[in-house]
């Protein structure tokens, strides 16, 4: 059985105060729901599963405004070579059967690439209201790697994306946001 830690790992470039109070234009978290080993220290070989949150929204990003609607808003995203999608529980605005991608508006599909299957997110949000905000809620685990072995394989500084980036557009015109990615540290093995 999976065991649940309820710590917050690493949150965004902003503080988790303002990040609750969603006056961003688009946010991340990443929890670990499961640990092999469970000390709370990320290990060298060790199977770990974080719950990942991307909050978009239309509030205080560049050109927001009351009845600024945001259109064509799409979020994409890369997951470390690492890392695998893997099953979770549904957050609450999930209605659908079990998925590999939650989202809360709009589709999110994947795609799989190269030799080690790097996957590929992409959310299609659709539009977004003045100080609307919704989560894609998804969950990743370490995979194996052509060893057999539980990747990560070296101590060190780990991402666990690329950076989830949220494209909109206003009257025709094109923006773009580009958030920072979720580190890590992996640590040697403890015996």
């Amino acid at each position: 059985m999976k065991r649940i830690l309820p710590f917050v790992l690493l949150a965004s470039i902003i503080s988790l105060a303002s990040a609750m109070s969603t006056v961003n234009a688009c946010h991340k978290d990443a929890t670990i729901t499961y640990e092999q080993w469970p000390n709370g220290i990320i290990e060298v070989g060790e199977e770990v599963q974080w719950r990942i949150e991307i909050v978009v929204g239309n509030g205080f990003a560049p050109g927001s405004g009351p009845g600024v609607t945001f259109k064509n808003v799409m979020v994409t995203d890369m997951l470390g070579a690492e890392l695998e999608l893997d099953l979770g529980p549904a957050p609450w605005y999930w209605v659908g059967p079990p998925a590999l991608l939650y989202p809360e508006k709009g589709t999110a599909s994947y795609t799989l690439s190269g030799v080690s299957n790097k996957v590929k997110i992409t959310w299609n949000v659709g539009t977004l209201a003045y100080m609307e905000f919704r989560t894609l809620t998804f969950y990743v685990s370490t995979d194996f790697n052509p060893a057999g072995n539980h990747e990560y394989t070296s101590p060190g500084i780990k991402y666990l994306n690329s950076g989830p980036t949220m494209k909109y557009r206003i009257d025709g015109v094109g923006y773009s946001i580009k958030l920072n990615q979720i580190m890590i540290t992996v640590y040697p093995r403890v015996e």
